[in-house]
């Protein structure tokens, strides 16, 4: 081999060098810029991770508000029911009561009679829907008085707290005190 041939051969090789020196710096560089795009793809992808949790956390606190405010309406509507049912009825309870009387203070004898038999279908049908509006009514005789239900009117000599007459029932809507039984009580003196 010539010199000439070993220079031209070191000449190829060194401009191999230099080309593939060029193309390393360069997929380097390529190499630094997608690294710096991935960094910043990272970046971006975490602020969008923590709004996607932001996000689930406001979706999960609108959600318990909403079944806060289904129940909150729910609670309202049935007060609301109870209340004006409660002030309607309250009206009505007294003609119940005359009712009442006129069935317990009517003579044997007249018991047979077309208007005690009216009388008495229509104290049962009032009986029936008060029981369809949760309405309940109670009879307190020979039971121990309790403030809860009792308002004790007058006493009488007869076993200490015990009722021995009722002028009026108490009733019950949705477990609240409708109105509280007007009775007379034991009292030893």
């Amino acid at each position: 081999m010539t010199t000439q041939e070993t220079n031209n051969d070191e000449n190829i090789n060194q401009d191999e060098i230099l080309d593939m020196e060029n193309i390393l710096e360069w997929d380097i560089a390529e190499a630094e810029k997608a690294e710096e795009i991935i960094e910043w793809e990272i970046k971006e992808l975490w602020k969008i991770s923590e709004e996607i949790t932001n996000l689930k956390d406001a979706l999960a606190r609108a959600q318990a508000d909403y079944q806060n405010l289904i129940r909150r309406v729910e609670r309202d509507r049935e007060e609301m029911w109870t209340y004006f049912t409660s002030s309607i009825v309250l009206k009505f309870l007294p003609s119940i009561d005359n009712l009442e009387r006129i069935i317990n203070s009517t003579p044997e004898s007249e018991q047979s009679w077309a208007v005690y038999e009216g009388v008495k279908s229509i104290y049962a049908w009032l009986n029936k829907t008060l029981e369809n509006l949760n309405i309940k009514n109670f009879i307190s005789l020979g039971k121990e008085v309790d403030p809860n239900f009792h308002d004790v009117m007058t006493q009488l000599p007869w076993e200490e707290g015990i009722i021995i007459q009722e002028f009026e029932k108490w009733y019950l809507i949705w477990e609240k005190v409708l109105r509280h039984a007007k009775v007379v009580a034991g009292n030893w003196e």
